[in-house]
């Protein structure tokens, strides 16, 4: 087979490198601690803004009234300002509270690959900083279980 220099090359298009993003979504001063009792609800609601808006999830850790997670996203383009609107709005629609549940949202923000798994250990740490366990391992809301499984780490 020989090269033939009249046919054209294909063009190399790279494939975009994923983003990684932490978010963190805070309960409103007013709602009451309802992140831990609906935890299943609150997985089924990061589950679902995973299959519709296409992200991967890292790290997680709910807390009594935060949610932590470190996000992938395959397409710089898509970010993650639908899925958390989708997060938010889902559970809501489905715990069942009075009044505002969350706080205004704070922006996501984008996480250097460099940093990524100190990122990671940081967010499954965060019961510890909180006073609510000694170790990481010891908080039942944590991705820190699912290190080392293939597939999808919730919290």
């Amino acid at each position: 087979m020989t090269y033939d220099p009249a046919l054209p090359r294909p063009a190399y298009l790279p494939m975009p490198r994923p983003t990684h993003y932490a978010v963190s979504l805070r309960l409103a001063p007013e709602a009451e601690d309802c992140l831990i009792p609906n935890v299943t609800l609150l997985r089924l609601c990061v589950a679902l803004a995973m299959q519709r808006t296409r992200f991967d999830l890292i790290a997680a850790v709910v807390l009594p009234r935060e949610l932590h997670m470190l996000c992938e996203v395959a397409d710089r383009s898509l970010g993650m300002d639908r899925a958390i609107r989708m997060i938010c709005s889902t559970f809501e629609e489905h715990a069942n509270m009075d009044g505002p549940i969350w706080q205004a949202q704070e922006d996501p923000l984008e996480i250097s690959p460099a940093v990524l798994a100190l990122r990671a250990r940081f967010i499954e740490a965060a019961p510890v900083r909180a006073g609510l366990v000694g170790r990481a391992e010891d908080w039942p809301h944590s991705s820190v279980h699912k290190r080392g499984e293939l597939g999808i780490a919730v919290a």
